[in-house]
């Protein structure tokens, strides 16, 4: 990801930087706050001086940190992907068989969507910008993909572990289980952001995994579970 460092002040200090901060923690804020405005209002109702504003910055001090605002706005997202990429990637790593392994990814992305609503919005702010200007936005794209690589891994294990067909689409199975996750998931917490709904919304899915035979009678605890997600 493209790094915008500081420009030096004749001073030593840098305009309008909030007292007391440093420029490493100046631009972590302004990522912060970026992607907060960028997920409520869209890319194209928020400019550099709302951004600016809400950090406690001069309008023109922003310019130290990021040099437009498609800068900013391809740091904040690619900062979003790269931290989910990881998140998934640990999760992955405790399970071994790949619906283990995308079981353990699902507990994540519960958690993760629950703590930060911002993510939901401005991954669908993301979406829609990159399809718009691919070659504009292509570090966005980039980003993204190191989400779908952690899928793409998953799926490829289960060929070769023969858990899948040798037949699978690799890149398009990890595409298809990425978005499921990303927009699908995403998309239903955005609407039903209650614990409840969370932990609902986590044990359908996984029902949807459930390697039993059509038929076979499922458990007590899951059911009540699928049932709740079922009901408004």
């Amino acid at each position: 990801m493209t790094k915008h460092p500081t420009s030096p002040r004749l001073t030593g200090k840098s305009l309008g930087r909030p007292q007391g901060s440093s420029g490493t923690d100046t631009r972590a804020r302004l990522l912060e706050i970026a992607a907060t405005l960028f997920a409520r209002q869209g890319y194209s109702e928020v400019s550099m001086a709302d951004i600016a504003g809400a950090a406690g910055l001069t309008a023109p001090a922003i310019y130290n940190y990021f040099g437009s605002k498609d800068a900013l706005f391809i740091d904040t997202v690619c900062n979003m992907y790269e931290e989910i990429a990881a998140s998934f990637l640990e999760a992955a790593a405790s399970g071994t068989t790949w619906r283990e392994r995308l079981s353990a990814i699902l507990e994540m992305a519960s958690q993760v969507y629950r703590e930060d609503s911002v993510l939901q919005r401005l991954g669908t702010v993301a979406t829609i910008k990159s399809s718009q200007g691919p070659e504009r936005f292509a570090l966005i794209l980039g980003a993204k993909r190191q989400v779908d690589q952690v899928f793409h891994d998953i799926i490829a294990d289960a060929v070769d572990n023969g858990e899948l067909p040798q037949s699978i689409n690799r890149p398009i199975a990890g595409e298809l289980l990425s978005s499921l996750i990303l927009s699908g998931i995403g998309g239903v917490t955005h609407q039903r952001p209650t614990q409840n709904d969370f932990d609902a919304i986590v044990a359908a899915f996984k029902i949807f995994l459930d390697p039993a035979p059509l038929g076979t009678k499922m458990t007590t605890d899951r059911k009540q579970a699928f049932d709740s997600f079922l009901q408004e």
